[in-house]
């Protein structure tokens, strides 16, 4: 084991302690603090072991985040050409830091959590989050980078969780 691989598993520890208090905050400001402070660890991680694609295009996902936050805040739907800007973003990124076929994985992650994230409706939402999730799983198992696999298994777990809970919700309402 080399300095790089547990280098990388301690960031994405500290990245999922990070992510696993968050959903136990009551105020939305510290979740979105606990979240992005914890996406810096996620990278983080991907970074020690070499994976530029993923480690860069996490950083990249968190000027998403925290622009789309911005906008929210402002009561401003994103415009067409935001999300344009973020899939070149990242569309740069892997150009410039590919190095194996696998990199395409990370590069359709970053994608479809972005387009998630311009989709109106929370139901669907949830459902588009999935696939990328158990996407990245994968990828974290295949690259060793173990600790984020287990942080994106847990995110595949809140993400069923949620579904389930939201159509009980609704039949409920019904």
């Amino acid at each position: 084991m080399g300095t790089g691989f547990i280098l990388s598993q301690v960031m994405g520890g500290v990245a999922l302690i990070l992510v696993a208090l968050s959903y136990f905050v009551k105020a939305k400001k510290s979740f979105l603090l606990l979240q992005t402070i914890a996406n810096l660890f996620y990278a983080a991680s991907f970074l020690f072991q070499g994976l530029f694609v993923a480690g860069v295009g996490t950083l990249i996902s968190l000027c998403r985040a925290l622009g789309l936050y911005i906008l929210s805040a402002k009561k401003i739907d994103p415009p067409e050409q935001y999300l344009i800007i973020l899939l070149a973003c990242y569309f740069i990124n892997a150009s410039i830091f590919y190095q194996v076929p696998l990199d395409i994985m990370p590069l359709c992650t970053s994608c479809l959590f972005t387009l998630a994230f311009f989709v109106k409706d929370m139901k669907n939402v949830r459902y588009f989050m999935i696939l990328p999730n158990v996407m990245l799983v994968v990828y974290g198992i295949i690259t060793q980078c173990y600790t984020n696999a287990l942080l994106d298994a847990m995110e595949v777990c809140i993400l069923i969780s949620a579904i389930i809970y939201h159509h009980k919700d609704n039949k409920k309402k019904i």
